[in-house]
């Protein structure tokens, strides 16, 4: 095995075609793909065969392969095959099976990248905790017989948007469950909803306006576990 430091094909002229182009948010650059190498080494397959005791013949001797270790500890692997022995050129098998490692990389740190910005967007974060309190209460639904509310991404919006807000409510301070059904309850009321034996979304009635204290113990669990996921994974 050997060392090997081969430059990047034509990544930097489109980089500069990126920067004339004013696109400068977080990305993945060629220079971030380099730092990221922390170590390379280049074989042929004849060689590391021979290498391990192995048999071999001048064919394998036509295949380069490129080894890239990144800082993390996770290792790439690329490759170039010639097909004619007389166009073999040790130099430029090295190149074409570094750049071939190099490819795995982009994909791998723009997932990376992605899921920094993620888990650095505050908004994402919340969304995702109103997700899993949607389900949570969808599921305890379910175990109810009641098996009307949709899943997360089936929602309506503004049932979507109701849970965003209780996630606020709930992050923003140390609130009883109690807090989760007023503003629950504040929000059907400010569209038109009013108390009701039946739900029934075209009269706009519902049997849990009413104060929390009022409400059946099954229906009060639903705030009390909302509360839990928020507290849980704020």
């Amino acid at each position: 095995m050997h060392n090997v430091q081969s430059p990047r094909s034509d990544d930097d002229a489109i980089e500069q075609e990126i920067l004339r182009k004013g696109l400068t948010a977080p990305r993945v650059t060629p220079a971030d793909i380099e730092a990221n190498i922390a170590a390379e080494h280049y074989f042929t397959v004849g060689a590391a065969l021979r290498a391990l005791g192995h048999p071999t013949d001048d064919a394998f001797d036509l295949t380069t392969v490129v080894a890239l270790k990144t800082r993390n500890g996770f290792t790439v692997y690329g490759k170039s095959a010639c097909a004619s022995p007389e166009n073999f050129n040790a130099e430029l098998g090295v190149k074409i099976a570094r750049q071939d490692a190099v490819n795995q990389l982009w994909p791998l740190m723009g997932y990376a990248l992605r899921e920094k910005l993620a888990n650095d967007d505050p908004r994402a974060k919340l969304d995702s905790i109103a997700r899993v309190a949607h389900e949570v209460n969808r599921s305890y639904c379910q175990a109810l017989g009641d098996n009307s509310q949709p899943a997360w991404e089936d929602a309506p919006a503004w049932q979507r948007e109701s849970a965003r807000m209780g996630v606020d409510l709930h992050v923003s301070g140390d609130f009883g469950p109690e807090a989760s059904h007023i503003s629950w309850m504040k929000q059907k009321v400010e569209d038109g909803w009013v108390y009701g034996p039946q739900k029934d979304p075209e009269a706009k009635t519902h049997p849990c306006i009413v104060p929390f204290d009022q409400l059946a113990p099954e229906q009060q669990a639903k705030d009390h576990l909302f509360r839990g996921v928020v507290h849980a994974l704020r």
